[in-house]
């Protein structure tokens, strides 16, 4: 804590000397699980920031620890994770081995650029923007779907992942039509302003956000307060203002200053989306592969190389020579660089797949049943969408797809 978040000291470094150690801040079910325990490291990063001025240096010292605790203690109780996380969510497997962000409120202030919090309150307003900011560069990445599709999937999955969410947490925003819309809009999904090459960037919303890129409240200038929050009751509502209000946040430039390093130290950045970023996800890999099999699958697309690790999974006597072909159609596809990390890259996402084959009578005979049973693969395990090495943790996966070309 005296040392700063740089040296080693970022949360994914501490959360494996605690593991290491044999540490962990849950109990029970939730011993080890390691979207828990780095929640709690960033909330003892959050107090750290609040108490000092990282960039002089100056941070509070172990032997503060108690003093520290009793200031921050809204941040660190014990049951100070209900605040942030349902139980459902911090149950799953998936979020006990990848971290997660919150799926009730934003880590404290994280909806604002780092160090220039706007005290405009406790919620989750980070919510809608990053899974907005997903479903644009999911369809800039890869336009395989109409705008008008890509749009129905995400309002869908978006309305039923709120919807169950509120089943154990009613206090959670009810669904709002006109929110997602502006936010969508405001992503701009469906703009080709964009190059390939850069959507395909990691989408890095966390560090965005610290750089002042996106305002969490840009909607104020487009709606008075009322007729927001209103809308959560009623069909979309057009905007009432005229979208000249000014922003209270500007975008830091290049380079940051060390601004998204230490977003990243703080875990502003997921290992692994949201509810309703991996639902829809799933669900458009799912409609991609309507009418699809395994003799005309697109090795430049993810889903259909998925469906063919799917397929090898299912094939006992013939696995090898499938992981051949798929292997030799993604390096012939540029998706990955040489037929060593693309068989890699199978062979990991046949761990992941493995277990739910061993469940079914055999390959599905409808075409309906194996997309639906792979979009149920792919939202139990949203790692499977990864592209990009972001950090040498966790090493259990490493999966990386190139941009399609």
């Amino acid at each position: 804590m005296d040392q700063g978040l740089w040296d080693g000291n970022g949360v994914f470094d501490v959360v494996d000397k605690l593991h290491t150690r044999g540490w962990s801040f849950g109990q029970g079910e939730l011993r080890f699980n390691r979207t828990l325990d780095i929640f709690y490291l960033a909330q003892i990063a959050a107090g750290t920031y609040r108490s000092s001025d990282q960039l002089d240096g100056e941070f509070p010292s172990p032997e503060d620890f108690d003093m520290f605790y009793a200031q921050h203690h809204q941040l660190l109780g014990e049951d100070t994770w209900r605040q942030y996380y349902s139980p459902a969510v911090l149950a799953q497997a998936m979020t006990a081995r990848f971290y997660r962000p919150p799926d009730l409120q934003d880590l404290p202030d994280s909806s604002d650029p780092l160090g220039l919090p706007r005290q405009k309150g406790i919620g989750h307003f980070i919510k809608l923007p990053r899974w907005a900011r997903n479903v644009a560069q999911t369809h800039r990445r890869q336009p395989t779907l109409p705008v008008a599709t890509i749009t129905q999937i995400a309002l869908s999955t978006l309305q039923q992942t709120i919807s169950r969410l509120r089943k154990d947490c009613p206090n959670v925003q009810p669904y709002s039509e006109t929110q997602a819309r502006f936010w969508l809009e405001h992503m701009e999904l469906g703009s080709p302003r964009l190059l390939p090459s850069v959507a395909w960037k990691p989408n890095d919303f966390g560090i965005c956000v610290a750089q002042g890129a996106f305002d969490t409240w840009a909607w104020e200038a487009y709606y008075s307060r009322e007729r927001w929050e209103s809308s959560t009751d009623a069909p979309y509502l057009e905007p009432d203002l005229d979208g000249t209000r000014e922003s209270e946040v500007h975008w830091c430039g290049w380079p940051d200053g060390g601004l998204s390093m230490q977003a990243w130290w703080r875990r502003w950045e997921p290992e692994v989306g949201s509810e309703e970023e991996i639902a829809f996800l799933a669900a458009v890999a799912a409609k991609e592969m309507e009418g699809v099999d395994a003799s005309s699958l697109d090795s430049a697309m993810r889903s259909h190389l998925l469906l063919g690790v799917m397929c090898a999974a299912f094939e006992m006597e013939r696995r090898e020579e499938h992981v051949e072909d798929l292997k030799r159609r993604m390096v012939g596809a540029s998706r990955i660089d040489d037929e060593g990390k693309a068989e890699q890259w199978i062979r990991q996402a046949l761990m992941v797949m493995e277990p739910y084959v061993r469940r079914m009578d055999g390959w599905p005979a409808a075409v309906e049943d194996r997309s639906e049973l792979l979009r149920h693969i792919l939202v139990e395990n949203g790692q499977l969408f990864a592209r990009y090495k972001l950090a040498p943790l966790p090493k259990e996966f490493s999966f990386e797809l190139k941009p399609r070309e």
